[in-house]
C-alpha cells in the first residue's frame, strides 16, 4: 500500500550544558506498507542539496535512511548500540546509535513515530537526539 501523506519532523539536540537545539521540517511524502514494514519517504533540501529520506518503523527496530546531497545510514534497535554511518566531505565517518526510546503508533488517517538516542562519530559523543516524526494523510 501506497500512500500520499504530509510529514513533520521535529529533532532535538541535547548537549551537556546547552539550552537544546529544535529543527522542525513539514514535508510531502509517501507512507509505505510492505507485508509488516512500514516505510515513511521525503524528500528536503539541506544545504541547496536535494536529500532523501527513507524511515522504516518500528517499536523495536528502525532505520534513517538518507540519499542524495546527504548520504546517512542510522540503524535503531531499542536498549541496544549500532553501527551506522555517515558520508562527509571529510570521506565516510562510522557512528554509533545508542538508543534509549522508540514509540510508533499508527491510525487510520495518521500515525506517529519517536526515537531517542544517544549519537556517537568516530567514538566520539555528540548528543542526546529526539526524532519525532508525524504524519497525517494529504496530498502533495
Amino acid at each position: 500500500m501506497n500512500q500520499q501523506v504530509k510529514v513533520k519532523l521535529k529533532t532535538t539536540i541535547r548537549q551537556p550544558n546547552e539550552e537544546p537545539e529544535v529543527y522542525e521540517l513539514w514535508a510531502p511524502g509517501s507512507l509505505i506498507t510492505k507485508g509488516e514494514k512500514v516505510y515513511l519517504k521525503y524528500a528536503e533540501m539541506q544545504d541547496d542539496k536535494n536529500v532523501n529520506t527513507t524511515v522504516r518503523m518500528g517499536e523495536k527496530e528502525a532505520l534513517v535512511m538518507r540519499s542524495g546531497g546527504l548520504n546517512m545510514r542510522l540503524p535503531f534497535v531499542l536498549n541496544a548500540e549500532q553501527n551506522g554511518s555517515y558520508e562527509s566531505e571529510y570521506g565516510v565517518l562510522l557512528v554509533t546509535t545508542s538508543t534509549q526510546s522508540m514509540t510508533f503508533e499508527q491510525n487510520e488517517n495518521d500515525g506517529r513515530f519517536v526515537v531517542q538516542y544517544d549519537l556517537n562519530v568516530s567514538g566520539e559523543p555528540v548528543g542526546e537526539y529526539t526524532l519525532e516524526f508525524h504524519y497525517t494523510e494529504g496530498s502533495r
